[in-house]
């Protein structure tokens, strides 16, 4: 049975688009750009960033010939080595010695110099020659500028337009000449709403009602619904997993045990109930300082202890405390920040205004955190009541001010190797500084990072929540905001987005929810070959986008379509099926893997155990969660076909959907099982693909009645008594193929 699910596959393929989704991850400078005047930001500092500021940036220590592009008066100036030139003169190219260099064919005298393996291609070259032509004007990165409303731009089809999400964005299709697409179908609009909102499909019944409901605002109480739905905190909860490198156990050689759920389930519930962004962070950040804490805020303040421990024998316990305050700031550099912070760890960032004096500066507000002094570093507990009893989880707690370290920057980023002292401080390039009589604490950290002065935590949060809508962000790279991330698709939108985001409590919810029911979401995902061609990476955003489903959402999946989805909330986490031996392999045959039974073996992906030296076996293609992980993993591996038709729990599921097919012949329970899974019937073509395929199982499963029983013991659901084997496995055969389609794997 192993290979023939593979040739099951076929029949149904030919009828169908099976083709996955194309991810396709472009560089800054080779974006589309479709121009009238140049935007120095989005068009210039780009190619300066990629091919120039590397040895004419920030980096003092790198800083080749003394010249600096990143900043004007840097480029402005005349060479360290002839006071008659200048890198560039604004206005004329033909006396900047930098554009002189960028056109030269002298090994010795051409820029980027060909041992860089840097080049500039003909556009690029243009641009570049144009704005130092047009006056060479220098503008702040566009990241780094402060959060401001923007005015609405004019469009002429106002019909288009639900909120203002979808004035900016028709504003620029009526710019490049373009149509957004029709809706989308209320059966593909309800499952994308469903699974984008809770990672569950909807049922055949919610499918039918949506359909037949024709109220003014059926969508919308659709969204409510959804929002309101506790499966909504849960699959949130799931993306703020990898944000947060959540896991089970510690990680490295002994991997060993640890109890966090607790935090996990206090997340869940924080986003059902919606607390606003600002306090998520400055709880998750600071909740055990702030007044009167609370056994919850101290709780959530668990999220800075869920980067990995390492307890192997012999090692240094100031060598982790180091690693552990090196993670910490990271993860807030890049979850909170959109900043590649670990970069200027050992040296001045190549490319943002970031001096490693910043780094250490900004991991002195985590240098205090009490690890306990031992080799172990366990750290401060919190004992928790849950309804499995009195739980210890991992907190944040300071050392008190008689015992607080001090802070040194760490030459290499060597953690016994110290330079100049430094004290707690934030980025002065980013946002402005804290007042000197600011507390040097992660609080203060954490209300300057969520203070509406911050540009970067509001559009960082912005941009990831779209990039769950749409598969992309405004800005196609959510951990990297700085000089070498991509400019967003539409900055205008982008920050009146983060601007209302602000102005309406830092409500996550209303957020989504105006996305949700913009007409720029409720779009069909085809794409006619004239807007394929003309914008392949709908960057212009004139229909949805197509994406393959996440491995848990997939699960989850085929749980509910088998209606053995288990939707017990919170917990410890569950350990359902696993391919004997893999635990002990990863481990040395020191752990040993027991499989849980059922219902706890039906809960939702969520709730997996996760150890972090062999992540969850049903879950392809995931976070290892060793550390903070913004950018959505999506694969499109033949080998998730595998997984999908040999995987115990997918084959009980197909099982169990197959013993529940109603009709009085195999037409009419294959059709009842096709529209259980996808929400409607079979197409012609579909079902008479699926009948050949079943009718193809039944034989050999007539002729080989072992199999069939071999087949039907998979998975702990009993089979009704007096079923017949072979019409049950062709079935269940059949089920599986229906939950391997290609609608089934994708999100329209």
């Amino acid at each position: 049975m192993k290979h023939l699910a593979l040739a099951l596959l076929l029949p149904l393929a030919a009828c169908r688009d099976t083709t996955p989704a194309k991810i396709e991850l472009t560089p800054a400078a080779a974006a589309p750009k479709i121009v009238e005047a140049l935007d120095f930001n989005r068009d210039v500092r780009p190619i300066l960033s990629d091919k120039c500021f590397y040895c004419h940036g920030p980096d003092a220590s790198h800083r080749k010939a003394g010249l600096r592009l990143d900043t004007p008066a840097g480029a402005y100036g005349h060479l360290k080595d002839n006071d008659a030139a200048f890198a560039i003169v604004a206005g004329k190219s033909a006396s900047s010695e930098a554009w002189l260099r960028i056109c030269s064919d002298d090994e010795d005298e051409m820029m980027p110099p060909r041992k860089s393996n840097k080049f500039l291609t003909a556009a690029e070259k243009a641009t570049l020659k144009r704005w130092i032509d047009d006056g060479a004007k220098y503008e702040g990165h566009w990241a780094f500028q402060p959060v401001k409303e923007k005015l609405l731009p004019a469009v002429r089809d106002e019909g288009r337009c639900r909120n203002v999400i979808d004035r900016f964005v028709q504003a620029r299709l009526e710019k490049e000449g373009l149509q957004p697409s029709p809706e989308a179908d209320r059966v593909t609009l309800l499952r994308r709403l469903s699974l984008d909102l809770t990672g569950l499909p909807p049922s055949a019944a919610e499918i039918k009602a949506f359909v037949d409901e024709r109220t003014p605002d059926a969508y919308e109480r659709q969204v409510d619904r959804l929002l309101a739905s506790p499966a909504y905190g849960e699959h949130m909860a799931m993306g703020w997993m990898d944000v947060a490198r959540y896991a089970d156990t510690d990680g490295f050689q002994h991997d060993r045990t640890r109890t966090m759920w607790p935090w996990r389930d206090w997340v869940v519930s924080a986003y059902n109930r919606d607390l606003p962004y600002d306090q998520f962070v400055r709880w998750q950040l600071a909740g055990d300082l702030l007044p009167g804490a609370t056994p919850e805020q101290i709780l959530a303040s668990g999220f800075n202890r869920n980067h990995m421990l390492n307890n192997e024998g012999g090692r240094d316990a100031a060598n982790n405390q180091v690693d552990y305050v090196v993670d910490r700031t990271i993860t807030t550099g890049t979850a909170f920040l959109g900043l590649t912070m670990e970069c200027c760890r050992c040296h001045d960032h190549k490319f943002d205004p970031l001096p490693t004096k910043d780094f250490y500066s900004l991991s002195a507000y985590f240098n205090q955190v009490d690890e306990n002094g031992q080799i172990m570093s366990w750290g401060p507990r919190f004992k928790v009541a849950t309804p499995q009893g009195p739980q210890e989880v991992l907190v944040m707690a300071d050392l008190p001010k008689d015992k607080q370290r001090k802070t040194w920057v760490l030459t290499r980023g060597e953690w016994n190797q110290h330079g100049d002292e430094v004290q707690a401080g934030v980025p002065g390039a980013i946002a402005p500084v804290l007042p000197p009589e600011a507390p040097k604490n992660r609080l203060a950290l954490a209300d300057w990072l969520v203070s509406p002065a911050n540009p970067l935590t509001s559009r960082v949060e912005v941009n990831r929540q779209w990039q769950r809508f749409f598969g992309h962000g405004l800005s196609r790279t959510p951990e990297d905001f700085g000089l070498q991330g991509e400019y967003p698709t539409h900055p205008e939108l982008l920050d009146q987005l983060s601007a209302t985001f602000i102005k309406e409590g830092w409500s996550l919810k209303k957020l989504q929810r105006l996305i949700v029911t913009s007409s720029t979401y409720r779009q069909a995902s085809q794409a006619s070959a004239a807007l394929q061609s003309r914008d392949q990476q709908n960057r212009l955003l004139a229909r949805q986008n197509r994406f393959r489903l996440p491995a848990a959402t997939l699960r989850d999946q085929a749980l509910s379509a088998s209606g053995l989805l288990n939707r017990e909330a919170g917990g410890p986490g569950v350990f359902p099926y696993q391919p004997d031996g893999l635990w002990e392999e990863v481990t040395n045959n020191q752990v040993h893997y027991k499989a849980d039974h059922a219902p706890a073996i039906y809960r939702r992906s969520l709730y997996v155990f996760w150890r972090r030296l062999c992540s969850p076996a049903s879950l392809f293609d995931v976070s290892r969660r060793a550390n903070c992980q913004v950018r959505a993993v999506r694969t499109n591996t033949p080998l998730q076909s595998l997984a999908l038709f040999n995987d115990p729990a997918y084959v009980e599921c197909a099982r169990v959907l197959a013993q529940q097919a109603t009709g009085p012949d195999a037409r009419s329970r294959i059709a009842w099982a096709f529209e259980k899974c996808a929400g409607h019937p079979p197409g012609k073509a579909d079902l008479e693909s699926l009948l050949a395929c079943d009718d193809r199982l039944l034989q050999i499963f007539h002729s080989q009645p072992d199999e069939a029983t071999k087949l039907l013991k998979t998975g702990e659901t009993a089979v009704p008594a007096g079923a017949n084997p072979a019409e049950l496995a062709a079935l269940t055969g059949t089920c599986g193929v229906i939950l391997g389609i290609d609608e089934m794997l994708n999100r329209e």
